[in-house]
């Protein structure tokens, strides 16, 4: 029997080498060394809202119920408190998972504990599969989930390249019939709102107007993604700024969270557009604050108590539900082979952040595949229904509701003016026509000025009825 050194033998990417001057182990990214490296001040329990095992201890504890409980209204209450700007992470969640649930946990959400292979079965073998290349950060070609399966079975150190799954929906599979996602998720949801069927009698709710109008749901909420161990996801806004619900089956995740300040987002935009993204490690590009410095911006600038951090990495493991705020930017590391369910939700509360994060889409001209399927369509509908449903609550301060419909309508009004722009460079008549095309006429009317102002009026009604409760 031949002897096997127990030190894994250090494999050199040459090809990278002919490159540039540095020496690249292959199959290591060369920002995974920058991320374990990276430290936060600050102790997990007063970055995010760790609702954990030790319940005698937890400063949560006023969110359980009667029966010692951290069930669905809990969570409901929880994200109300903090308007989901801080992220929520939820200890041994998943009753499926025997191993880690912690029984005080009654959240409603079915998320089965299935391998690989019971996986490929429910997914369907010859389902096409969007395969990433960890060094590249590139998708490859010709994948199924046979042949996921496969690579995914290989042992470790017989596997090719690291390679990653992060983007396969899964709702019209098996397995995504059996998933059901998190209900507050479902209800914070602003498009499944728009898709309920809540009509009265016989008249022709939005959901049936919607699909008449060839107008159907994104599909959006059910992804599977499938990490193998040293996979590395860098430095990323989720498209649309959607906030996002994670639940591992199996496996370690580490997330590298870094919150969305503006001084953050605009050194993201300037990575984005870099000709070195890869070799560049993003957190060395944003200013590092001092505890001084945060309390001054927090009152120049009214930041939530959950934005005053230079960034921290939160462990995400089997069992655990992760609900990670909008427009947080963020990069994943892969500990141990993992199997997760996830999905991306818009929402009122982050509307705001579901704006900005478009226009920083634009900004860095990310390809349309890569953003939330017909978005601009979709706000245009959202503004319809939020006028339809003139009551809708705006929540204890009803200013931070009104704040972010002033943007929304606001929004509207830029995109129109766009549209009619006299003075448009030849890509920007392209960008142009493609929000024309976008503006769903056929619910929002014909006319768009009329509807613009009807968008005006209803605003105004509202900051009306703040200003008589206040």
């Amino acid at each position: 029997m031949t002897r096997r050194s127990g030190r894994n033998s250090r494999r050199i990417d040459y090809a990278a080498l002919n490159e540039s001057s540095t020496l690249q182990e292959l199959n290591v990214h060369p920002q995974i060394n920058n991320f374990k490296n990276f430290k936060s001040i600050e102790p997990l329990n007063e970055l995010i809202c760790l609702i954990n095992n030790d319940d005698t201890t937890n400063e949560y504890k006023q969110y359980y119920n009667s029966n010692g409980q951290f069930d669905d209204e809990s969570l409901r209450k929880l994200v109300e408190d903090t308007r989901l700007v801080k992220p929520i992470l939820i200890r041994g969640a998943n009753p499926q998972i025997k191993e880690t649930y912690n029984d005080n946990i009654k959240i409603s959400f079915n998320i089965p504990n299935n391998d690989i292979e019971e996986l490929t079965e429910k997914i369907g073998s010859n389902v096409k599969v969007p395969v990433m290349d960890v060094m590249t950060q590139n998708n490859s070609p010709r994948w199924d989930m046979k042949r996921w399966c496969e690579y995914f079975s290989t042992e470790k150190d017989k596997r090719d390249k690291i390679r990653n799954v992060i983007s396969l929906e899964i709702s019209d599979t098996k397995l995504g019939e059996e998933i059901k996602i998190p209900k507050v998720v479902e209800e914070l949801d602003i498009i499944s709102k728009l898709f309920e069927n809540e009509g009265e009698g016989n008249d022709e709710n939005l959901s049936e107007i919607l699909i008449r109008n060839g107008i159907n749901k994104p599909k959006v909420q059910k992804y599977i993604l499938m990490s193998v161990e040293g996979s590395f996801t860098d430095f990323h806004i989720d498209f649309a700024g959607t906030s996002v619900y994670y639940s591992p089956i199996c496996g370690h995740k580490k997330f590298l969270m870094i919150p969305p300040l503006n001084s953050n987002l605009k050194a993201y935009s300037k990575w984005c557009l870099s000709d070195n993204q890869n070799k560049i490690w993003f957190p060395s590009l944003i200013k590092q604050y001092n505890r001084k410095e945060f309390i001054k911006m927090q009152q120049d600038e009214k930041l939530p108590n959950a934005y005053l951090n230079n960034g921290f990495i939160v462990d995400i493991m089997p069992g655990d539900l992760l609900l990670l705020p909008s427009m947080w930017i963020h990069s994943v590391l892969t500990v141990k082979d993992s199997l997760i369910i996830g999905g991306n939700f818009l929402n009122l509360l982050s509307l705001e952040n579901h704006l900005k994060a478009h226009k920083i889409e634009m900004e860095t001209r990310v390809n349309d595949q890569f953003k939330f399927p017909n978005f601009i369509k979709f706000i245009w509908i959202i503004a319809y229904y939020l006028r339809e449903n003139i009551n809708i609550n705006l929540g204890e301060d009803s200013s931070y509701g009104i704040k972010c419909y002033e943007n929304l309508v606001n929004f509207l009004h830029e995109q129109w003016r766009y549209v009619n722009s006299k003075t448009l460079l030849k890509r920007e008549k392209h960008n142009a026509n493609k929000i024309k095309y976008s503006i769903p006429r056929d619910i929002v009317g014909h006319n768009i000025e009329e509807f613009l102002k009807s968008m005006d009026q209803w605003l105004s009604g509202n900051s009306n009825k703040r200003q008589r409760i206040t």
